[in-house]
C-alpha cells in the first residue's frame, strides 16, 4: 500500500538526487527515509532507484511512480488547501515560475491586482530559461509557468498559448518611434542592447542578421533584460523583447515597442502552463485566469 508519507520521501529523493539531501531539506534521518523508500520497493516489487556513487537515478519504474506521486501529493494539498481557504480566501502559497523578461513588471502587475482580491495570499516567483520552466512545471515544483514554448511539452496542460513576436523596445522620443514598423537596417543605424549569445531572442535576432547580411554589434550585452530597459530608456538605445513585457509599467511609461518587419522573429510563442492533468487549487486557477486575462488585454 502506497503511504503519503512514503510518497514524500520518495518525490524528495527523486528531486535531490540523493538521501543526504532529501534528509536535509525534510529534516528527516537518512535511515527514516531509507526505510520507506526500501517498503515502496517492496510494495511495487521493483527498484525505483539505481544507487551510483554520486546519488540516485531514478529506474523506469521510478519515473512511472514518481509522475504519479506527484499529481496525487499535489492534489492532496489543493484538496485541504481549498478546505483551509473556506475560512479564509487565497490562504495559501501560489507558486510562478517564468522566463527573466516577466519579472520586471508583468508578473509584479499580476500578482498585484490578484492580492486586491486575494489578500491572504503568498506568492513565490522563481525566474529560469524556458526549458527550466517547464521542468518545474512537470515535476510539480510550481504551480503556473509562463514562457516561450520550447516545443512539444506532452507533460504539460497549456492554459494559454499565443503568438508572442520579439519586438523592438525603445523611447517615446526616439527618432525611429514615429515608424510603424522597423527594419534591420533601422536598427543598424542607432545604439542596441542585446540579451547575451545563448538566449531565445539573441539567436533569432544573430540568425535574422546574419540572413541579411547585416551586422549589428550591441553597445550594452546583459542577461538581465532590466538592465537592458533602463539602458534603452536612459541613452536612446534600442533593445529587444515582447509587447507583454512593458504591461504593468504604469509608473514608467518611457519605453514603446514596435514591430521589426521578420518573418523568423514573429514565430515565437508564449504559454501559459500547469503540470498536465492536476487539479489547481481555486486560488491557482484564480491567478491562473487573471495571468491570462491581462495577456489579453490591449
Amino acid at each position: 500500500m502506497l503511504h503519503g508519507i512514503a510518497l514524500r520521501y520518495f518525490v524528495e529523493v527523486a528531486r535531490t538526487g540523493s538521501l543526504a539531501a532529501a534528509s536535509e531539506h525534510l529534516h528527516v534521518a537518512v535511515s527514516a527515509i531509507s526505510r520507506q523508500i526500501g517498503k515502496l520497493e517492496e510494495d511495487v516489487g521493483a527498484p525505483l532507484f539505481e544507487r551510483l556513487p554520486r546519488g540516485m537515478v531514478l529506474t523506469e519504474a521510478g519515473e512511472l511512480l514518481a509522475e504519479h506521486a506527484r499529481r496525487t501529493l499535489l492534489e492532496a494539498d489543493a484538496v485541504l488547501g481549498d478546505i483551509s481557504a473556506g475560512k479564509t480566501r487565497g490562504g495559501r502559497l501560489v507558486r510562478i515560475a517564468c522566463t527573466e523578461g516577466f519579472t520586471r513588471s508583468f508578473l509584479p502587475a499580476v500578482l498585484a491586482r490578484h492580492r486586491a482580491v486575494a489578500p491572504n495570499a503568498r506568492y513565490a516567483l522563481r525566474s529560469g530559461t524556458p526549458a527550466q520552466v517547464e521542468h518545474w512545471v512537470t515535476v510539480g515544483e510550481v504551480d503556473i509557468g509562463v514562457a516561450f514554448s520550447s516545443g512539444n511539452t506532452p507533460a504539460l496542460d497549456v492554459a494559454y498559448s499565443s503568438e508572442m513576436p520579439v519586438r523592438a523596445l525603445l523611447h517615446i522620443d526616439h527618432p525611429l518611434a514615429a515608424q510603424a514598423s522597423l527594419t534591420l537596417a533601422d536598427l543598424q543605424a542607432y545604439p542596441v542592447a542585446l540579451l547575451e549569445r545563448g538566449t531565445t531572442v539573441r539567436q533569432l535576432f544573430d540568425l535574422c542578421c546574419s540572413t541579411r547580411g547585416i551586422r549589428i554589434e550591441p553597445v550594452l550585452s546583459s542577461n538581465n533584460s532590466a538592465a537592458l530597459h533602463a539602458f534603452a530608456a536612459l541613452a536612446g538605445a534600442i533593445t529587444l523583447g515582447s509587447s507583454v513585457a512593458l504591461k504593468g509599467m504604469t509608473h514608467e511609461t518611457s519605453l514603446v515597442w514596435r514591430p521589426i518587419d521578420e518573418s523568423v522573429l514573429n514565430q515565437r510563442v508564449l504559454q501559459v502552463s500547469t503540470m498536465r492533468e492536476r487539479r489547481l487549487p481555486a486560488v491557482v486557477k484564480e491567478l491562473l485566469a487573471m495571468m491570462v486575462e491581462m495577456i489579453m488585454e490591449e
